[in-house]
């Protein structure tokens, strides 16, 4: 075993220990409810609640994924994630999350699903919205397993495989995760929040020196490869179709709107959006560049391959004792968002369809052991479809990330538009839906995207679709509607 891949071993097993630990102690506050194991009592304040939902939405596409595209199509992937995701993302998520917030005060609400067909009691659009949430959650899911054993593999020079890393980091999620629910979690990312923060700035500076400061990497860069300075290898369809859904996708994410919901006030969800922006921008040009440079400094990678750019970097660049700390930081990046995730698939399954079953009485204590178990088993699927090591991460997450964008439609209906009603909400996913795996799947002609990707038409229809069988259906007079703008009537989040 070499020096280098014990130096790596070693600071992986100290992050570990402590985060580990961390969920350990985490379990010492819970109260056994599923309120508590699902949603940490809805007590986080500002900073818990930044970290909560920052390290929920930095995943694997921004430790792997971005440097990895930033290899093959340059630069560009950093306004094509940051151009609307950092500033637009913040805002829908006080747009949609301040009234779901009351919801949830009031009616205990934990799910999109609960939300939206709570408004027009509809429990089958509750049960089609969160079937699509899962759907497109468990690849999601996959990608941090895939990014943490890729940079394992790399950074251990293949001492560590790809399926050996990924059950090392799913086994150390399931521990705090199986032991302190939200709030486990909750604490562990406010640590690993900072952890890849500030691994995130050093790896940039580490490798900038080793290249010889960041204007004469870029000048290599453009003397070799200049069209990755430039969005040559990025139609301009495609990169305004990306910032539409990243921008409009993470509030739909269940991890993220779950998280949205523990802040202890309104107050505490002002705060966290006002500090989001800032490191958002900060940590995806970070990631673009410095896998910009890669292409230099490791050329002749082909495919998914640039995903492990990263690790191969800091092998090359970085003192062993650094090189682990620093592979600590991806670690968190990616673990961060796979337990939110985790929770997330987890409180859907028990509150849009358990409490709809025979276990709909069950004591809180049964419901936090299925909980638990459903924890478990959706850790293995995960496990079992990484194995089977499919593309690249960003295919994956283009095809998540347009499915979820294809849901905010029927959630700000939901919330805002008294007139809409619950035809046109469920027609509206339906459609957009039908219309997203047409393109994807070969159905309809490509041609008919304009070389847009299949997100944008797929949103649009759903638009479209919304508004078209809101007018040609009755007003609702539900209690639903009654009820949710009675509430926002009064209250002033």
């Amino acid at each position: 075993m070499s020096t280098q891949v014990i130096a790596v071993l070693s600071s992986l097993a100290l992050y570990m220990v402590i985060i580990v630990g961390i969920g350990i102690y985490s379990s010492r506050f819970s109260r056994g409810t599923m309120e508590d194991y699902h949603m940490g009592s809805r007590d986080f304040r500002t900073i818990v609640l930044f970290s909560a939902v920052f390290g929920a939405n930095i995943s694997a596409v921004t430790l792997a994924g971005v440097p990895g595209g930033a290899y093959h199509v340059g630069w560009v992937m950093w306004p094509y994630f940051a151009s609307s995701w950092a500033w637009a993302t913040p805002l829908l998520f006080y747009t949609v999350g301040s009234r779901s917030w009351v919801l949830g005060k009031k009616f205990g609400y934990m799910t999109v699903a609960e939300v939206v067909g709570g408004r027009w009691k509809s429990p089958t659009l509750a049960v089609v919205i969160s079937l699509m949430l899962i759907f497109y959650t468990v690849p999601y899911l996959m990608t941090g397993l895939l990014g943490a054993g890729r940079t394992l593999e790399a950074l251990t020079e293949g001492f560590v495989s790809l399926n050996v890393g990924m059950v090392i980091v799913a086994a150390a999620v399931l521990v705090y995760l199986l032991l302190g629910g939200m709030r486990g979690a909750a604490w562990v990312n406010t640590f690993q929040t900072g952890i890849f923060i500030v691994g995130a700035v050093a790896i940039f500076i580490v490798i900038a020196a080793a290249l010889g400061g960041p204007a004469e990497a870029t000048r290599r860069v453009m003397a070799d490869y200049p069209e990755l300075i430039s969005r040559s290898r990025m139609p301009w369809q495609q990169f305004f179709s990306y910032g539409v859904i990243v921008a409009l996708s993470p509030i739909v994410f269940p991890q993220l709107f779950m998280r949205l919901l523990t802040g202890k006030d309104p107050k505490t969800l002002k705060q966290t959006m006002c500090i989001y922006p800032v490191p958002a921008f900060l940590m995806m040009f970070l990631m673009a560049t410095v896998g910009m440079w890669g292409r230099t400094a490791i050329p002749g990678l082909e495919g998914a391959e640039s995903d492990a750019i990263l690790p191969m970097l800091l092998i090359q660049f970085t003192p062993i004792w650094m090189m682990g700390l620093l592979g600590a930081a991806a670690f968190a990046a990616m673990m961060s968002t796979m337990d939110s995730q985790l929770l997330s698939v987890t409180t859907m399954i028990t509150r849009d369809f358990l409490t709809r079953s025979r276990l709909k009485d069950a004591s809180d204590a049964t419901m936090v052991r299925i909980s638990r178990v459903l924890v478990l088993v959706l850790t293995l699927v995960a496990l079992i479809l990484g194995f089977l090591n499919p593309i690249g991460i960003i295919k994956i997450i283009e095809f998540s990330l347009s499915g979820f964008a294809c849901m905010l439609a029927p959630v700000l209906a939901a919330l805002y538009w008294k007139r809409c009603t619950s035809q046109a909400a469920l027609w509206s996913v339906v459609a957009s839906q039908v219309c997203l795996w047409s393109f994807e799947m070969g159905l309809l002609p490509a041609s008919w995207r304009f070389n847009f990707l299949s997100g944008l038409p797929a949103i649009v229809v759903g638009v479209v679709v919304l508004v078209a069988v809101t007018y040609v259906t009755p007003a609702p007079q539900d209690e639903g509607t009654r009820e949710y703008f009675a509430i926002f009537d009064k209250t002033t989040p």
